[in-house]
């Protein structure tokens, strides 16, 4: 079990990167990254997530004489709860899920009577659009970092898709999002041309292969070995006044035993709604009353695979960041967040629900989930 550390985690990714653009942020900065900012002074800075691809899964998948481990300056802590959502809101923000307030894949938002996809905008269950402006956006709007930079330096950002993380960017890049050869082109182009720049880029796998196949499949080793042969490729034809951090947004571990409250009646009964935010990282709101009932239940079904932490305890603990609390953290996370330690997640079947499984999952609290690196290579062309 590894909690969060936000003295040197994502966040000082982004710290450092910006300090180093003369923004200051609420965050401390990485010394090893200002260091290689000092000594580089490049003129073109490349930030790239890579989508789940966690320190010790990369470390598993890849030989120490592979262009990432021999690049990989350090492990950090990725922010919780350890998923996309949350993760990639605070490396463009600079902002901890606390304060941002995107906990999450599914939260429940009281505005609408609904959980919400957040980044798809659609009922969670029955995957249905929701008929109106996104929630997530609209009562949680994110000031993204290209806004602090403006006029300071010139920012593009690289995306798959269009993004409310874009918002602000000079430049505005969409490119095939399966294909890492038409993102690394992008960036080729945009740092050859003159002036300094923000270049931040995101791609979405190596998580989305193993949500589907798991974290040992041949598929997640072909796609960790691409990427790596991909990413040295591109380290060689950027400029030598470009420093490319590559880093995750979180790791993940295969999910092998499904929890369904709503097949438990000892649990369901305690329960006021379904589970929402994430299957590892479950807000469940307990009806009155029934709280000790929950815990001994809770218990004896999840045993050791699950931390339940009472909702107290999420905030003064500071396990989602620190900072001035988002107004919705409160509505969202419930009166305990069950936070997973062990290969289980959490399920709740509605009447409506549409069946999925994820083989690959994360924003659980294990090592393979929380620790990420960073990656820095200098341009050699």
């Amino acid at each position: 079990m590894r909690f969060p550390d936000y003295d040197r985690s994502s966040l000082s990714i982004t710290a450092s990167v910006m300090n180093y653009f003369g923004v200051k942020m609420g965050y401390p900065c990485l010394p090893e990254l200002d260091g290689a900012l000092k000594d580089a002074a490049p003129r073109v800075v490349i930030l790239m997530v890579l989508d789940g691809m966690g320190e010790n899964l990369l470390r598993r998948r890849l030989p120490e004489n592979s262009f990432f481990r021999t690049h990989d300056v350090c492990p950090l802590s990725a922010v919780f709860p350890s998923t996309t959502t949350a993760a990639t809101t605070s490396i463009w923000s600079g902002l901890s899920p606390l304060e941002h307030g995107w906990l999450g894949w599914s939260l429940y938002f009281k505005e609408c009577g609904r959980q919400i996809d957040t980044f798809l905008n659609r009922d969670s269950h029955t995957g249905e659009a929701y008929p109106g402006p996104s929630p997530a956006e609209t009562l949680m709007p994110v000031p993204s970092g290209f806004v602090r930079l403006n006029g300071k330096v010139e920012t593009h950002a690289v995306f798959p898709f269009p993004s409310y993380s874009t918002n602000g960017a000079d430049f505005v890049h969409i490119y095939d999002g399966r294909d890492f050869a038409d993102c690394a082109r992008v960036v080729r182009e945009v740092s050859a041309e003159h002036g300094r720049k923000l270049v931040c880029v995101y791609f979405s796998e190596p998580d989305h292969t193993m949500h589907e196949t798991g974290v040992a499949s041949e598929r997640t080793q072909q796609n960790f070995d691409s990427l790596n042969a991909q990413a040295e490729a591109l380290a060689k034809a950027l400029p030598r006044d470009a420093l490319m951090l590559i880093t995750a947004d979180h790791g993940l571990v295969d999910a092998t035993e499904r929890i369904d409250l709503a097949q438990i009646p000892q649990l369901n009964e305690c329960l006021l709604m379904p589970p929402s935010i994430e299957a590892r990282a479950a807000s469940l709101f307990v009806k009155p009353g029934r709280k000790l009932q929950f815990e001994r239940e809770f218990k004896a079904v999840c045993g050791d695979e699950f931390v339940l932490i009472p909702h107290e305890e999420v905030f003064s603990s500071h396990l989602l960041g620190r900072g001035t609390p988002h107004p919705k953290c409160e509505d969202f996370v419930g009166d305990y967040l069950a936070c997973a330690v062990g290969k289980s997640y959490l399920r709740y079947t509605t009447l409506a629900t549409k069946p999925f499984t994820l083989i690959g999952q994360h924003a659980g609290l294990t090592d393979d989930e929380m620790l990420v690196p960073l990656i820095l290579a200098r341009g050699e062309a």
